[in-house]
């Protein structure tokens, strides 16, 4: 349920003190005396859900605050009183305090009392209210009575009944309700005591809402001089919730907030209003498609109730979606015609309960568009130009006829992950993809399509060169099954890294032995996790190319032609040999910035790069190289004319070599 802000209502509040100086027949001195309630009874909810917060604050430290900071702004002249409920026993729904007795404005008494109020039981809303009638039942002259209340009555009374019995009892007073941060409870049994007491009802959601309501509730006086709009809603003669604004068509200010429900307690809905001229606009709730009704032009005299009905004729569209013959979950949405402006919406589910799916409809002309949510590509069925005629069902019924194709993907009796794509034979459109994983709930894979004839691939996830299969011209049928399951093979080829015994990093490469072309591509590392790396491959002829990725001149080991058959395991080592060349340069005894490079003393060739830098990090500089002979240059960085010093090593595997050049002067 919406509820209105203070914010929205306070219109109301204004309007009156804007008219209340215009009644020709109130003399300037009885406006002067009628600013302001001048006798006031507060009823505050002390119940335990005021310990609820607001913005990180207690709903009652909000409430404290707000009382306090009212009292503290009331004239002398006005006599309060103060009525707690639920405030000293938790269960206990006669737990109702007349805190403060009605007489003369004593703030500092009304203050202590308020602050000493602790939250703990029940709302006993009705019972706080007859308090207060009792309190006031002699008084000549009219009590303003204002409930805050952070929820409805939980004691089983009737506070809207009790206020009418206290009318009708010729107790003279005007009630005001302050609905603070209710949420979404229905509260029409609060609106209805508001209206039964000729007041108003106010949602407040925070202190500032909760200020200006209970600020403008004192402003209005119990006896303003007002006439009364009853508006009553209906919908095929029987009550309509509905929202009411109001529009002053001389001051063109908006009264909103107004809600008829659907009790005869608040319908019709009876609204105290100044002299004037009023347009009202009608808004009724879950009826989707309806536009507003406008009564324009009332006219509101002091001491008159003008009566306005407004009644929603309606047809409706009654709509079945079955898919083969069973009830089927499908959206539906209705349009203006020729039109994509959507007029209303729903779901039919598979319920009984929502399918047929009824829609309320203004009469006219629409377009209707089903679509099936489960079948695969969502078919639809449109309706063009359906008439809807007050008072009548018209009914339509929808049958989507679908069958149902499963995929499965298996090696052996091994469930094997893979992606199934589904196309149209005709237009090679993509119709609908799906995976299989390794799990019995979804291999095979189920999609539900409309009859027509497919073509379907289904690809391997985790073989690596994702081999796939493909079933062409599938036909389906209304309410048949047709089930397909790809096979496939694959063998396993483990390719290792080692110096020794010690495992290398390495780069494998793995081509097809036919064409060449690379199937896929790992790293061994230096762990026993990934060392040897593996494959998952269909059976056939490979290539393996393993490169050592640490040793300088990128040393290679090549197996060619390797066969790996369906469900066997193949592997293979490279093993590679390494020897340390560690290359320092100094000027005496102090480290120098060089650059060191090395090359192939047989070919000539470049085989690495470095420099040494003046850091013992990195000074030394170590390479790793393949045993062989080779021509190291390191040149001077810093000193002048850049020297070079060349020197020829010879680096053995698993050896050690060192060379220190010194450029010393």
């Amino acid at each position: 349920m919406r509820v209105y802000k203070a914010s929205q209502l306070i219109f109301i509040f204004a309007l009156g003190l804007l008219f209340l100086g215009s009644f020709s027949s109130v003399s300037k001195a009885q406006s002067e005396n009628a600013l302001s309630a001048s006798e006031i009874i507060l009823i505050l909810d002390a119940s335990g859900s005021m310990w609820g917060q607001i913005e990180g604050q207690n709903k009652i430290s909000i409430a404290k605050k707000v009382l306090k900071n009212l009292i503290a702004e009331l004239p002398e002249s006005v006599e309060v009183g103060l009525i707690a409920y639920g405030h000293r026993d938790k269960g206990d729904c006669k737990d109702i305090e007349t805190v403060v007795p009605p007489g003369p404005l004593d703030r500092t008494v009304l203050n202590e009392k308020i602050d000493e109020l602790n939250p703990k039981g029940k709302t006993p809303i009705t019972d706080s209210i007859i308090t207060a009638f009792d309190l006031v039942r002699s008084n000549e002259n009219a009590t303003t009575v204002i409930l805050v209340s952070d929820g409805i009555e939980t004691c089983g009374g009737d506070p809207c009944k009790a206020v009418k019995e206290a009318k009708d009892a010729g107790i003279n007073f005007i009630m005001h309700v302050v609905g603070f941060d209710v949420g979404d409870v229905d509260v029409s049994q609060l609106e209805c005591a508001a209206q039964a007491g000729g007041g108003l009802y106010l949602s407040a959601q925070n202190a500032n809402e909760l200020s200006e309501a209970l600020e403008t509730a004192v402003d209005i006086p119990a006896e303003l001089p007002t006439g009364k709009l009853s508006v009553k809603v209906t919908a095929q003669g029987k009550l309509q919730d509905s929202i009411l604004i109001l529009t002053n068509v001389g001051t063109a200010e908006e009264l909103k907030g107004q809600r008829t429900y659907s009790s005869s307690n608040t319908n019709p809905r009876i609204i105290s209003l100044p002299d004037g001229i009023y347009d009202l606009e009608v808004s009724p709730i879950n009826m989707q498609g309806f536009d507003s009704r406008a009564i324009t032009g009332i006219e509101i005299k002091e001491g008159e109730v003008v009566e306005k009905e407004v009644d929603f004729g309606f047809g409706e569209l009654s709509i079945k979606v079955l898919q083969n013959e069973k009830l089927m979950d499908s959206s539906v949405h209705v349009y203006e015609p020729g039109t994509e402006n959507v007029v209303a919406s729903g779901r039919t589910y598979e319920s009984s309960n929502t399918n047929p799916l009824v829609i309320k409809l203004n009469p006219g002309s629409y377009d209707a568009l089903v679509r099936a949510i489960k079948i695969v590509g969502k078919p639809t069925v449109k309706f063009e130009v359906v008439e809807i005629k007050s008072g009548e069902t018209l009914e339509k019924l929808v049958d989507f006829s679908s069958g149902t194709l499963k995929v499965g993907a298996l090696q052996g009796e091994k469930l094997v992950d893979a992606v199934v794509y589904i196309k149209n034979p005709d237009t090679g459109e993509q119709v609908a993809q799906g995976r299989t994983y390794v799990s019995s709930k979804s291999n095979p894979k189920a999609f539900e399509l409309s009859p027509g004839v497919y073509d379907v691939k289904v690809s391997a996830v985790k073989i690596t060169n994702k081999p796939s299969q493909e079933f062409n011209s599938i036909e389906i049928k209304a309410s048949e099954v047709v089930e397909r399951t790809a096979q496939f093979s694959s063998g396993l080829l483990k390719v290792g890294a080692l110096e020794g015994e010690k495992f290398v990093d390495a780069l494998v490469y793995i081509m097809d032995s036919k064409t060449g072309e690379r199937i896929a591509q790992g790293r061994t590392y230096t762990s026993s996790k990934s060392n040897p790396d593996t494959f998952e491959l269909v059976p056939g002829l490979y290539d393996i190319k393993v490169t050592a990725a640490k040793i300088e001149g990128k040393q290679s080991k090549e197996f060619e032609g390797v066969e790996l058959k369906g469900g066997e395991t193949v592997e293979r080592t490279a093993q590679f040999s390494s020897g340390v060349l560690k290359v320092g340069a100094t000027q005496g005894e102090i480290l120098i910035d060089s650059l060191v490079t090395i090359k192939d003393s047989r070919t000539g060739e470049q085989i690495a790069q470095g420099r040494t830098y003046t850091g013992s990090k990195s000074n030394p500089k170590e390479f790793i190289l393949i045993p062989g002979s080779y021509s190291v240059t390191l040149k001077a960085l810093k000193i002048d004319g850049k020297p070079e010093k060349t020197f020829d090593i010879e680096v053995k595997a698993q050896g050690i070599s060192e060379f220190n050049a010194d450029f010393a002067k």
